[in-house]
């Protein structure tokens, strides 16, 4: 029950960051190739760096089980996926947190975006579609094995970064205030809470540290992992339709159900609970096309999630501050993905309008 109890926190504080904040990785992304917002660089660095540091700092303090041996990956199953993934996200207008984000706030597009992906994420790791997910894994294996990642070098490296990070992060800040704040109903910290939308800076560095005190709460009940959110959400698949064999995507122990299940159900519930303080929810039915988007957005987050292992957060955020060659890997291919879709159909419709 505790280990039930501790996901779904974790899932409701990440919702409600995400909420109020309006964070989306996806768009970080998209806009560094679609508007040249270099800056969003530094938000992305601040996470990874953050969550990096207490991750490793917390390994050498023996609080979190830094592993010795991190699974083999095939070069190009993860690169596939990351692709795929990508280009699902930039067509469903966020990824799988932004997804569980719209289901919490009453939008249908999400729960849409949601079932596609987890009918076609069960599809290719517990149904018929295993066998083609596990041909392709099988070429072109290579280690997960980066020298020096259980010493003290990346506690050091992590701290640099973050210290950079920060002041980075404290600099811009400074020199590019807001240029108008929208009257609120609201004072004090009911409008902070259910009102103010948050800053990137603060809402980055708060985001790192969510993610990194994530791993010894969720490691405490065997769990050692972070943040993930495609097995966690294909977990529910996986317990209401059991399947052998199972190909997992970012973390095995997630194919069961357990704190990471209740991790995504947080982030719905988040969204949801800050959206009905803040006065905001209502159900919204989305047109035609939107809803064919969702259906192409959702299909191919489904095979990218499984074929390359994870997600722009799993793979992009938490596993890159675990230096794992796989998710450093798989970042490359998922940020040619979102730009690759920014390119193809986002880029030809700013033109037209």
């Amino acid at each position: 029950m505790a280990m039930l109890a501790s996901g779904l926190i974790f899932g409701m504080l990440f919702g409600f960051v995400i909420k109020r904040s309006r964070f989306c990785m996806t768009s970080l992304v998209r806009d560094i190739y679609l508007e040249k917002r270099f800056y969003n660089i530094v938000l992305i660095v601040a996470i990874v760096a953050v969550e990096g540091l207490i991750y490793h700092g917390l390994g050498h303090m023996h609080l979190v089980r830094i592993p010795f041996y991190l699974p083999p990956f095939s070069l190009l199953s993860i690169a596939l996926g990351g692709l795929l993934f990508g280009v699902g996200a930039v067509v469903s207008c966020g990824c799988l947190t932004s997804t569980l984000v719209k289901c919490g706030d009453g939008r249908v597009a999400g729960l849409i975006s949601l079932a596609t992906f987890i009918v076609t994420g069960y599809f290719v790791s517990a149904g018929p579609g295993k066998d083609l997910s596990k041909y392709l894994r099988s070429f072109f294996i290579v280690e997960d094995m980066l020298p020096g990642r259980r010493s003290i070098v990346p506690v050091i490296v992590f701290a640099v970064l973050t210290v950079v990070a920060v002041y980075l992060l404290w600099r811009h800040r400074k020199t590019h205030p807001a240029l108008f704040q929208v009257p609120g109903q609201y004072t004090g910290l009911r409008h902070i809470l259910c009102e103010k939308i948050w800053p990137m800076e603060p809402t980055v560095v708060i985001i790192g540290v969510l993610m990194g005190l994530a791993f010894p709460v969720s490691g405490y009940f065997g769990r050692h992992f972070g943040f993930a959110i495609v097995s966690p959400i294909l977990s529910w698949a996986y317990t209401a339709f059991p399947a052998r064999g199972i190909v997992g995507s970012c973390n095995p122990y997630d194919t069961m159900f357990g704190w990471g299940s209740m991790f995504v159900l947080g982030i719905v519930l988040g969204s949801l609970l800050t959206t009905l303080a803040s006065k905001e929810f209502s159900i919204v039915l989305p047109d035609k096309a939107t809803a064919l988007k969702m259906v192409a957005g959702g299909v191919l987050m489904g095979l990218g999630g499984v074929w390359g292992q994870g997600c722009l957060i799993a793979n992009g955020l938490v596993g890159t501050a675990q230096l794992s060659m796989k998710s450093w890997y798989a970042l490359v291919f998922l940020v040619l993905g979102v730009w690759l879709a920014a390119r193809l159909i986002l880029k030809p419709a700013l033109k037209k309008g």
